[in-house]
């Protein structure tokens, strides 16, 4: 996805329901990108990834049912194009190494604010 005009269709999977919420509510705030839906772990994070065929799923390093790396993974192998952007409260040095051997080629540390956010976005599409 080069054309740097197309709206970025993102998928959104954390498990704890607030940090959801803000996350949606951060990707709703932003014409460049169009939130396409939320999930509560990786088994319904590639359910609805399978669905709504988006551009970029932003996943959580900790999620039930294998988390983010389990997501990636399987979401990479069955959409080569998609671009992950991994997010963890853990420790980053793991996470991020994790989330980048199964597919992410971004990693933002909880905390972000919204601009970092988008940021990721954009630049996990350019990549």
């Amino acid at each position: 996805m080069n054309d740097e005009s197309k709206t970025i269709r993102v998928l959104v999977a954390d498990d704890d329901e607030d940090i959801r919420e803000l996350l949606a509510d951060m990707v709703n705030r932003d014409d460049s990108v169009e939130l396409v839906g939320t999930a509560v772990d990786a088994t319904s994070a590639i359910e609805l990834a399978e669905e709504t065929k988006p551009d970029v799923a932003v996943l959580d390093w900790m999620m039930p049912n294998g988390g983010g790396p389990k997501a990636a993974e399987e979401l990479k192998s069955k959409r080569e194009e998609i671009r992950i952007v991994g997010i963890s409260a853990g420790d980053p040095f793991v996470a991020s190494t994790q989330m980048g051997s199964t597919g992410a080629v971004a990693f933002l540390e909880k905390g972000f604010s919204r601009d970092e956010l988008i940021e990721a976005i954009h630049s996990a599409v350019r990549w």
